[in-house]
């Protein structure tokens, strides 16, 4: 993997080295490898790239990289996961193809495909390349954006760059706070573009970018294919399928010179990763760090209806039935949210939305990377791939007229999950089929009945500032106000929705290779392995009103049935009743700190955040955690972040 820049002059003012080298140092937490830079002759455009080695492949890479002719010149953060297809198709010999790095497949392509070339390419990518016939810049971004890239535009030149400091490093840009991008994290909402600092924008997620002295063009190179249909002769057929799809996925993820580590937990997602990731490994001899965060064992706080406090005993079964799996159970919090926060904030450049999870995520981290670790598997988005609920088959049924196939499904849901016949008909069957115009109606008329979006989020943001900055109207935009604004899409087009909705939830992940630094990979959102699962019925995944049936019944050799049976879900951070008290003293010192603070004043309701401390309960408990452990500690962390960007970048 590596960290790139990239620099266009947009009018005859020359790029300057010093401004490559001021980005590559602004990128100096990605790594101490290889770094390299190449101008072109008449220095109108300027390449970047910090290598940092983590598969085996990366020992051959040498960047920037340069075609046979010396005319195309690649700068690329790269894992190509088609490689052997690649080889075939490019005319690639096999012995030639193992010593070739990511970025030397990217050029092949680029050479065969031109700017076509990224619909060929499977894996996490962004590049940047310059080529000098066409004289052009061209950027493209992995369809579902795991690799990110940053980009600022002035009136003179083009900026990109794997991560905001190398851009604001750059003597003519301003780090200035975007205050609608603070307004939209404070309610919950994304954005695929935006970012906390003005001017600095991201590529979207399976788009190109070409920049020309005739200005720049976005274009989406992917869209999903949401009418193909996968159809086998037998249950069996399918499952082997999805055997076979589901285990290129993770063992393509696999390559490392470093030991792979995984987030794991009881549920379907990481378990499976991590069953089928072990025994891939275990084929080759190699092991796999398997890493579970747990409450501390004296934790004796209540669990809210449904959920577990403690799924350890099934991650260790788990384990149990892999020789090849090390896990190691992280347990408690060490410290305060507040302690490192700032580290977080120079990688990342912005808040989180749930803060509450960083107790456990970065102890993950910082336990996988002293035993070494260079990867972090997980099985993030699997809820929509792999362990898909089939719940929207059943509207799907009624939208086709099987109407009566699809009320008889309705009910055996609500008898599984012990819900009201009635209200799983309505929901899954009655209202797909209302028209739009009904609904929008419908929405109207209940407008004035619902509470604003700073509710609704549990948000700490200021109404006066939410109104100001007009945050429920870009919501209705959006959609993302309004639960039925994917109700009448098919259930591909629903699950395809959702797992390209958080665009820049990518930037922590991507972010945290400059702080352990260790890459994160997503098997569950392998794009062969989402084509396969989007294609095929519904009836896979439910059937009488049993849920996630693929996926169970495709791990039972490798995950126990403890995980494959449950009913119950696992509670992220459970035992933040106990260390969040720890964090009181701190969080009275920071509101008196934000109330001196004209932009924290401006943003945040300071004097609900300060109630909340007033009123803080002798005992937390799981009937707290909206007020306290969402709204109070967003609000928290958005004003510190606020101050970090106030006195780093003023």
């Amino acid at each position: 993997m590596s960290a790139i820049c990239a620099l266009y002059g947009l009018d005859d003012r020359p790029i300057e080295r010093d401004s490559i080298d001021r980005m590559l140092r602004g990128m100096e937490r990605w790594g101490a490898g290889p770094v390299g830079t190449w101008l072109d002759r008449s220095s109108r455009v300027g390449l970047g790239c910090r290598i940092m080695a983590v598969t085996p492949e990366d020992a051959f890479d040498e960047q920037p990289a340069r075609s046979r002719d010396g005319r195309t010149v690649l700068v690329a953060d790269a894992r190509i996961d088609n490689r052997p297809e690649l080889a075939a198709e490019l005319g690639i010999p096999a012995a030639d193809a193992q010593a070739l790095p990511d970025s030397g497949f990217i050029l092949a392509a680029w050479e065969a495909w031109g700017v076509e070339c990224a619909g060929h390419l499977i894996g996490d990518f962004a590049f940047a390349l310059w080529d000098d016939r066409r004289e052009f810049l061209y950027c493209a971004r992995d369809p579902l954006g795991q690799r990110v890239l940053f980009q600022h535009l002035n009136g003179h030149r083009l900026a990109i760059a794997s991560s905001i400091p190398a851009l604001v490093a750059l003597p003519d840009v301003t780090a200035r706070l975007n205050e609608q991008k603070v307004a939209e994290l404070l309610v919950l909402l994304e954005h695929s573009e935006s970012t906390c600092f003005e001017g600095i924008t991201r590529l979207q997620p399976g788009h190109t970018l070409t920049a020309t002295r005739d200005g720049m063009r976005v274009r989406r190179y992917w869209t999903p294919d949401t009418g193909r249909r996968t159809v086998l002769g037998s249950d069996e057929e399918y499952l082997e399928a999805f055997r076979a799809v589901f285990r290129r996925a993770v063992h393509d993820r696999l390559r490392s010179t470093r030991p792979v580590a995984i987030m794991v937990s009881a549920g379907l997602d990481s378990s499976s990763v991590a069953a089928m990731a072990a025994d891939v490994l275990a084929r080759n001899g190699g092991r796999l760090l398997a890493f579970h965060s747990a409450p501390p064992t004296d934790f004796a706080g209540d669990a809210r209806p449904g959920w577990v406090n403690d799924e350890s005993a099934e991650v260790v079964e788990l384990a149990g039935m892999h020789d090849s799996m090390d896990l190691t159970v992280v347990r408690g919090q060490e410290g305060t949210l507040l302690d490192d926060v700032d580290k977080l904030f120079e990688v990342l450049c912005s808040p989180v939305r749930n803060s509450i999870n960083l107790s456990w995520f970065c102890r993950i981290y910082e336990a996988a990377a002293r035993q070494g670790a260079g990867v972090m598997l997980n099985g993030g988005k699997g809820n929509l791939t792999i362990s898909y609920t089939g719940l929207r088959s059943i509207p799907d049924m009624a939208r086709r007229g099987r109407i009566v196939k699809a009320v008889r499904e309705a009910r055996a849901v609500a008898r599984v999950r012990g819900q009201r016949p009635r209200d799983v008909i309505r929901d899954q069957v009655l209202m797909p089929l209302v028209p739009d115009s009904v609904l929008a109606w419908y929405g109207r008329s209940r407008g004035g009945d619902r509470p604003p979006i700073w509710e609704t989020s549990l948000s700490a943001i200021r109404p006066e500032f939410a109104r100001a900055k007009r945050v429920e109207e870009v919501a209705r935009e959006r959609h993302e106000d309004d639960d039925g604004a994917m109700l009448h899409a098919s259930a591909a087009e629903y699950r395809y929705h959702v797992l390209s909705l958080a665009a820049d939830g990518f930037d922590l992940p991507h972010s945290f290779r400059g702080w352990f630094p260790i890459e994160t990979r997503e098997s569950p959102t392998d794009l062969r392995l989402i084509d396969f699962c989007l294609s095929i019925p519904g009836s896979q995944y439910m059937r009488s009103g049993r849920d996630r049936l693929l996926i169970r019944r495709a791990m039972r050799d490798l995950v126990p049935s403890s995980i494959l049976d449950r009913t119950t879900r696992g509670a992220q951070a459970a035992d933040w009743p106990d260390w969040f008290g720890q964090m009181r003293d701190g969080i009275a010192a920071e509101l008196t700190r934000l109330r001196d603070n004209d932009t924290a004043r401006r943003c945040l309701d300071i004097d609900r955040m300060q109630g909340l401390l007033d009123r803080w309960p002798s005992t937390l408990g799981p009937e707290h955690m909206g007020d306290y452990a969402l709204r109070l500690l967003r609000g928290i962390m958005m004003g510190r972040f606020i101050r970090w960007f106030e006195e780093r970048w003023s």
